[in-house]
């Protein structure tokens, strides 16, 4: 019974390395491809602190896209607006 347990926690052990080892690696995929493609942060991108009362005057810019990066984040961020407007 012990040698069940103890293969049931390597297992879980090794499932659960497999999944940090698979973020380590698509992160440095992203990063990476934001090098190669000159990825630029979005102006609509909040940057200031998130628990403020102020209204930021960047949600009402319009966003400049930059690559493919930026043409699929202001879609989203299209997509987002109009779901919350109902």
């Amino acid at each position: 019974m012990g040698g069940v347990i103890v293969l049931i926690v390597l297992l879980g052990i090794a499932f659960a390395a497999g999944y940090f080892t698979r973020d380590y690696i698509s992160s440095k995929r992203r990063a990476e491809a934001r090098r190669w493609r000159e990825y630029a942060e979005p102006d609509w991108l909040p940057a200031s602190a998130a628990n403020t009362n102020e209204i930021a005057s960047a949600m009402t810019a319009v966003p400049v896209v930059n690559g493919e990066l930026g043409q699929m984040l202001d879609r989203w961020q299209t997509r987002a607006r109009a779901r919350r407007a109902g």
